[in-house]
């Protein structure tokens, strides 16, 4: 006797099974954590990996600030999603809403500041649902929000931004409020910069753009874009301290979020280098070989690019013009450090620079631009390592940069050895903490050294070093083959004059007076013996 399946499903075959079994899985995570758009080039906005998240987690989690969708509301029990085991499990579970009391606040601000542009709160609303579909393929994730939960985070963040902003950039916005907290308390304002250019905690920079052309704050002769530029570094300037032509000359910087507009500004002016994405190989691995447990540093084992060897023409058919084949690009290594380095013939001098990333190699002088090292420029370092590692039309000057230097910072004697160089101002802690952070930026990320900005002094510490290191060679074989051949001649040689002038002093010889022995003299008679002995050696 059959019985009907319970539940009231049907029986279905054992081909369709399986095919059923990963569609009910399926149903269970309807929200993708990649998008399959996510390759696409709007997309900007990414969660961290996994693999870089564990090594670093609290680098990548706001503090105080929760910008967008990925960390909105975390560690309250209205949170949204988030990684697996996340939420309020610092135990803080109110550290995001101090801010986020205040961000409704500011929105008010934002509307008394317009009202009389005749611009209300429904006409931002409406601007931002307008770009809703553009917002959401901005994010690598499905957002779980409906659209007008979407649109009023949207708004209260884009508003809060702005609001921060001004009030910072505009007197007469702030002179109207002396004695707000933020800016009042001497810690909440450094902490916003840090959280603001989290890579996690980003909204599109279109977004910003739109709300701030829509209020009508400013002219319409003046370029939005060059407007809101001109606003984030007068913010951002009190954390990151550059000259008024440094900001000017970037005001019109094209950028996806606060993160890339801040990214961009360090890159130098006139990259050496197209970005390629060939020979990539994981940094770590060779950051670990440079450690001082390994006898030496090792190559590259990633495969190079091949290259195709050029054609013979055949005796038939000869070739109308002659081709000069290009060379093909030698196989390129990391660098071992920098104390290394200097015994090796490297000097090391501070330049002077308006970035960081603006180092220079010339005549085995190794030219690095002073860093300023601390808890937020750490913090950027690591972020915008983070945003390179996603879609090949990124830059990846951060990442090359950051490689460079935890080649040369592998410890912490190197760390001091910069720092008394004048290369690097450590406000971050001892130098064990620099070489440290170096290392763990590292692990985990993928890297062209083939193809990145600082490829010509990579290529060119390596070559500088190698031939001072085949001259230190041979003289050293020089030194061991011929003083251990020669070293008893000369021992000899030496103690057999030594002997001599002893012997004519005790027996009171008077023909030679030692005391005018003239060094030339005694040096002579050395030079003759070891003569002898090398012709004997020789024979």
């Amino acid at each position: 006797m059959s019985h009907e399946p319970t539940g009231g499903s049907k029986t279905i075959s054992g081909a369709e099974k399986d095919t059923s079994c990963c569609i009910i899985e399926m149903e269970k995570y309807p929200l993708k954590h990649l998008k399959d758009s996510a390759g696409h080039e709007d997309c900007c906005i990414f969660r961290v990996p996994h693999t870089l998240f564990e090594a670093n987690e609290t680098a990548y989690k706001p503090k105080i600030l929760s910008i967008g969708p990925y960390h909105h509301l975390d560690g309250t029990k209205d949170a949204q999603g988030g990684r697996d085991g996340e939420g309020g499990k610092d135990g803080r579970k109110n550290h995001l809403e101090m801010i986020q009391e205040h961000k409704q606040r500011y929105l008010e601000i934002f509307l008394s500041k317009i009202k009389g542009k005749k611009v209300y709160l429904t006409d931002l609303c409406q601007e931002v649902r307008g770009l809703e579909k553009k917002i959401r393929d901005s994010y690598s994730e499905d957002l779980n929000f409906d659209s007008d939960k979407l649109v009023d985070m949207m708004v209260l963040d884009g508003c809060f931004i702005l609001t921060l902003f001004l009030v910072i950039s505009d007197k007469d916005w702030r002179k109207d409020y002396p004695y707000d907290p933020i800016f009042k308390f001497r810690w909440i304002l450094p902490t916003l910069r840090s959280d603001l250019l989290l890579l996690e905690n980003q909204v599109p920079l279109f977004l910003l753009q739109a709300l701030l052309s829509k209020s009508e704050l400013f002219s319409s002769s003046l370029d939005i874009k060059t407007k809101l530029n001109s606003i984030i570094f007068n913010f951002f300037r009190y954390s990151i301290v550059k000259s008024d032509k440094f900001w000017k000359e970037r005001k019109d910087l094209p950028a996806m979020h606060l993160l890339d507009l801040i990214r961009k500004t360090f890159i130098p002016k006139s990259p050496k280098k197209k970005q390629s994405w060939t020979n990539i190989f994981n940094v770590s691995t060779f950051l670990n070989r440079l450690s001082p447990s390994k006898s030496k540093a090792q190559a590259d084992t990633s495969t190079p690019p091949q290259s195709t060897p050029p054609q013979q023409p055949s005796e038939t058919q000869q070739p109308t013009e002659k081709k000069q084949q290009p060379k093909p690009r030698p196989h390129l290594k990391l660098v071992v450090s920098a104390i290394k380095l200097q015994l090796r013939g490297i000097k090391f001098e501070p330049k002077e620079s308006e970035t960081p990333l603006d180092i220079t190699l010339k005549n085995g002088v190794l030219k690095i631009p002073l860093l300023t090292f601390d808890d937020f420029f750490s913090s950027l370092l690591i972020n915008c390592v983070a945003f390179e590692q996603f879609s090949l039309s990124f830059s990846t000057e951060m990442t090359s940069y950051v490689t460079f230097m935890g080649c040369l910072i592998n410890t912490a004697e190197d760390a001091t050895f910069l720092i008394e160089k004048g290369i690097i101002e450590n406000y971050f802690g001892t130098g064990d903490k620099v070489s440290l952070f170096f290392k763990n930026i590292g692990n985990d990320i993928a890297f062209s050294i083939s193809r990145c900005y600082l490829s010509n002094e990579f290529e060119g510490i390596n070559k500088y070093t190698a031939q001072r290191y085949r001259v230190q060679i041979l003289c050293a074989g020089i030194k061991y083959t011929y003083f251990n051949l020669c070293r008893s001649c000369f021992i000899k040689a030496h103690f057999t004059v030594s002997y001599g002038i002893l012997c004519l002093r005790l027996s009171g010889n008077r023909t030679v007076n030692t005391s005018t022995l003239s060094k030339k003299s005694y040096y002579s008679i050395i030079y003759n013996v070891i003569n002898r002995m090398n012709v004997i050696v020789i024979n």
